[in-house]
């Protein structure tokens, strides 16, 4: 009987053992078996499967083939992810897509195209730098051409004229509207003055939109300062990327804006840090407080990140001057602190001064960047959105699901 037992015990565990073997070998083949998943136009081919789960570094190959005889454009998400301390680059072998980014659920890139008839490679490179696992699924779809892009229904729901109807010496009073302007990378459109149709509830937040980049995505302001303050720098380093407030910010992006990162770009800001040799005034401070030439070209760093700040030229579009204006849509009078933009004004022996907006709505000078002041933050969306709304602050856009 006890002969019987044990042989019955050593069956068990042989079984068991067995079902672990074939459950990891299965495990294993489920995460990279190729896969073909056909859409619309488009057919992609994920050649090692399209989810992913590891501790070590990774590439993921896929192909998106057009078989139409016009162009497509597709995107690609990350989503699902759980990942500690991972990055990813997205690599396009034949067209030179590169997206650089840490690994986090959210749009990768949301207009890619593809030839007619052509196919095209990518590899997704996964790199984590203290082996510590991660897991999540890559998604590539053709993007919706059937429904107007959030740029396009903003348009669409505005006069875009040509040109301000003051000048950028004066105060931004009355409702200007939404202005075309043509900039090196492209033409973009910015709002003037006292708007009441630039209204977006997003992430449980009213948001108004700055304006349309170049490449489609929206930039948009929080309607309000955050509860937290910082100082800009803690040091004699100036550059946004590595401020106090850049982490401060950041630190609010991954408590409020977690669940909503696919629908936000990692966007271009401009740190304008640009000075003469030996001159007290950085070059926006004469563009700005002198000449009132602002500008939507970046003179600065270019730092590519998913939040950040305005900078002082966007105040001064927006209607702003070094005098009050409670008239314009960036005044709010539930903000009773002034708060930061990301461009610098004056250094001396006192410390570092950048642009801030005060109160009053007024463009200042005067702050030094050491000082715990009000944080507004700045976020792009992505160009392949759609909306519903009118931007009113009764009826404010709503973005849709892609």
């Amino acid at each position: 009987m006890r002969l019987r037992y044990k042989i019955s015990l050593v069956f068990i565990l042989l079984l068991m053992v067995i079902c672990i073997i074939l459950g990891v070998s299965y495990k294993k083949y489920f995460y990279n078996k190729s896969i073909i998943v056909v859409d619309g136009n488009i057919t992609i081919n994920y050649a090692n499967g399209n989810k992913f789960k590891d501790k070590n570094d990774k590439t993921i190959n896929f192909t998106v083939t057009n078989n139409s005889d016009q162009e497509e454009t597709f995107y690609v998400k990350l989503s699902n992810v759980y990942a500690l301390d991972a990055q990813y680059s997205l690599i396009g072998l034949n067209d030179g897509v590169l997206v650089e980014n840490k690994l986090i659920s959210s749009i990768v890139s949301d207009q890619i195209m593809v030839p007619a008839n052509a196919t095209q490679e990518y590899e997704m490179a996964i790199k984590t730098n203290n082996n510590e696992n991660y897991s999540g699924e890559l998604v590539v779809a053709l993007s919706n051409k059937a429904s107007k892009t959030f740029a396009d229904i903003i348009k669409d729901n505005n006069e875009v004229k040509e040109k301000p109807i003051t000048s950028f010496s004066e105060n931004a009073y009355e409702n200007e509207g939404l202005i075309k302007d043509v900039t090196e990378a492209g033409t973009l459109y910015y709002f003037r003055g006292n708007v009441t149709n630039n209204y977006v509830t997003f992430a449980d937040n009213l948001w108004r939109i700055v304006k349309i980049n170049e490449d489609g995505s929206v930039k948009l302001v929080l309607n309000k300062t955050i509860d937290m303050v910082s100082s800009y720098i803690s040091s004699e380093d100036i550059n946004f990327e590595n401020s106090l407030i850049a982490t401060t910010l950041n630190d609010w992006q991954s408590v409020y804006l977690a669940s909503y990162t696919d629908k936000i770009a990692s966007h271009k800001f401009c740190n304008d840090t640009l000075i003469t040799e030996g001159n007290e005034y950085y070059a926006a401070y004469d563009r700005i407080n002198k000449n009132y030439i602002p500008n939507n070209n970046c003179f600065g760093t270019l730092v590519n990140a998913n939040i950040g700040l305005l900078t002082a030229d966007e105040v001064v579009m927006a209607g702003a001057l070094s005098t009050d204006n409670t008239s314009y849509y960036l005044y709010n009078p539930d903000i009773t602190t002034s708060y930061y933009t990301m461009t610098s004004a004056k250094i001396n022996n006192n410390g570092y001064y950048p642009f801030v907006v005060n109160s009053n709505g007024a463009l200042s000078t005067e702050s030094l960047g050491t000082e715990s002041l009000g944080i507004r933050p700045v976020i792009n969306i992505i160009k392949n959105v759609s909306a519903t709304g009118d931007g009113s602050k009764e009826n404010p856009y709503k973005l849709l699901d892609i």
